[in-house]
């Protein structure tokens, strides 16, 4: 029989936690529940991490969007899933997304991203490879309004069938 963590065993292994990496509430309310703390004690703990800054949620969701942005290359849209799915609020998720996808870095790295991927593309004409860099940048996250002057520029010299001009 495993014995019960006490909520001071609890409180002193988040506070740890949290010290080490930013996280969300979800993440601290999912240790919680794992751990069997009851609620009335959780809820205790989550105020005194909310108290002290041990969890911000507007500061893990910036440092989240820039980490994703930076090194994952992921655009704006796959940024925000992902932040919808950790239960951040939309005003936090809304304020994150303009400040750090406002910035021409942004825009530099979808060039970037869409450029590299064209280069190892395999395609048979210019609606083929426009598909594809589309559904690829998508996939990452990229908005199609952001997409479509790049992707316009790189199959630009494509050669065309004739009956894909209207894409």
């Amino acid at each position: 029989m495993k014995k019960q963590m006490t909520k001071e065993q609890a409180l002193f292994k988040l506070t740890a936690y949290c010290s080490m990496a930013e996280h969300c509430l979800a993440e601290v309310r999912k240790k919680l529940t794992t751990w069997e703390i009851p609620e009335s004690e959780a809820n205790e703990i989550v105020a005194f991490l909310l108290k002290e800054k041990y969890v911000d949620e507007a500061r893990y969701a910036r440092a989240f969007a820039n980490d994703k942005m930076n090194f994952a290359r992921w655009g704006r849209n796959k940024v925000a899933f992902s932040l919808r799915s950790k239960a951040i609020p939309a005003d936090i998720i809304s304020s994150t997304l303009d400040e750090v996808f406002g910035s021409e870095d942004y825009d530099d790295s979808i060039n970037q991203v869409l450029a590299a991927k064209f280069r190892t593309l395999k395609y048979k004409n210019r609606y083929d490879a426009k598909t594809k860099l589309l559904r690829f940048g998508a996939g990452r996250g990229f908005e199609f309004q952001k997409m479509l002057p790049v992707v316009e520029k790189l199959v630009a010299n494509v050669e065309s069938d004739g009956s894909d001009d209207d894409f």
